[in-house]
């Protein structure tokens, strides 16, 4: 044989080895099944609610300025701790404190006029015992009295007033709490005439706070006071957080035909990490289920391809919920469909019931597949 002829013989050679062997393959295929599985289990499922939801303060007090006036002063800032009774920030008195120096004035000179009016009464007192002046002279003082005396009581109150809005000048927290919203600032002029311009926003306790979750209308029938609440917020991924329900509000919120309702929990925060706002992702424990046969997720939404299947029409089935089982022996395997009804769900694991036993293999996903639709496969 030349030397030429060599690399092509060898080539022949190769691509006969090939060859065969794919035709082997086919002849006897790879008794490996393509699927990931998992296995049906009989247990305890807690049953669960998942929603979105809000951090509030548990107390918060929205302080306003009840008299206008430009502010002078702030001692307060975001964050702050404040006492109840601590000065917040303080209004321009001047004006205030010229309208209790007038009503001073003008109570002064009633109390004078008054003064005068009881002693012409009494000098009348004697004239008139006397038959020196007429009785309606008499009657005309006294009344004069009466309506001085009135007069009075007015200005008392007129000072009181002034008094108290002096007093308003002087902005001061209502409560032990933390500052979590200021929006004035020195030398903001805030005008009260309308409106209570809103100052301050303190917050009672940031170490208990409350949880505002809004549940589908499907779920709400489930919720009740007392029931348990982890969740999760983006600002620690990690870390799970608990609290309780509450309060469960029958006021309905409809938004493009869309029916929610309101559910109030209680959250610990004794190292304050959670803050007002952040939003969270809250799961709701609502109970569970005894000896329930249970299944993955992905189980569910899981499609093997039409290939695999005997019967295809369960792929175009949309009233019925199929899992799809693994059926093995020593030389080959086969896919069996079986119908079943779907129950309660924790999030990852589903309650479901028809002709399956512990111990059976559900498929969740091919083999090659890393994530199904239906999220992370347990």
């Amino acid at each position: 044989m030349s030397v030429l002829k060599k690399p092509v013989v060898w080539i022949l050679l190769s691509l006969l080895a090939v060859a065969s062997l794919l035709f082997l393959r086919h002849r006897h295929p790879d008794k490996t099944p393509p699927f990931v599985t998992r296995t049906v289990i009989r247990g305890v499922l807690k049953k669960t609610v998942t929603a979105t939801g809000r951090l509030k303060a548990l107390n918060t007090v929205h302080v306003g300025a009840q008299v206008s006036g430009i502010i002078m002063k702030i001692n307060v800032d975001f964050n702050s701790h404040v006492r109840k009774g601590e000065v917040l920030a303080q209004i321009d008195p001047a004006i205030y404190q010229a309208q209790v120096a007038q009503a001073e004035s003008n109570l002064s000179k009633i109390s004078t006029k008054i003064a005068l009016d009881r002693i012409q009464l009494s000098r009348d007192k004697d004239l008139l015992a006397h038959h020196i002046i007429a009785r309606s002279t008499y009657d005309s003082d006294q009344a004069q009295l009466m309506m001085d005396a009135a007069s009075k009581r007015q200005l008392e109150a007129a000072l009181n007033l002034a008094k108290t809005d002096l007093s308003y000048t002087t902005i001061r927290s209502p409560i032990d709490g933390v500052v979590i919203s200021r929006k004035v600032q020195i030398g903001q002029t805030v005008t009260s005439a309308f409106k209570t311009p809103r100052l301050f926003t303190i917050a009672h306790d940031l170490r208990m706070m409350r949880l505002d979750t809004r549940v589908s209308e499907a779920d709400i029938g489930s919720i009740r006071p007392g029931q348990a609440v982890t969740f999760r917020v983006p600002a620690y991924p990690e870390r799970l957080f608990t609290g309780s329900v509450t309060v469960v509000r029958d006021h309905p919120r409809t938004v493009s035909h869309v029916v929610t309702y309101d559910v109030l929990s209680t959250v610990p925060n004794p190292d304050t990490a959670l803050k007002p706002g952040m939003t969270a992702t809250v799961t709701i424990h609502t109970g569970e289920i005894p000896d329930a046969l249970i299944v993955p997720n992905g189980a569910l939404v899981y499609r093997p391809p039409s290939r695999d299947l005997k019967d295809k029409t369960v792929l175009r089935a949309k009233n019925v919920t199929y899992l799809f089982l693994l059926k093995k022996d020593a030389s080959s395997w086969s896919i069996a469909p079986v119908p079943v009804t779907v129950g309660a769900t924790d999030g990852i694991h589903t309650q479901v019931m028809g002709p399956l036993s512990p111990g059976d293999e559900v498929i969740v996903r091919d083999r090659h597949e890393k994530r199904h639709s239906g999220g992370l496969i347990p």
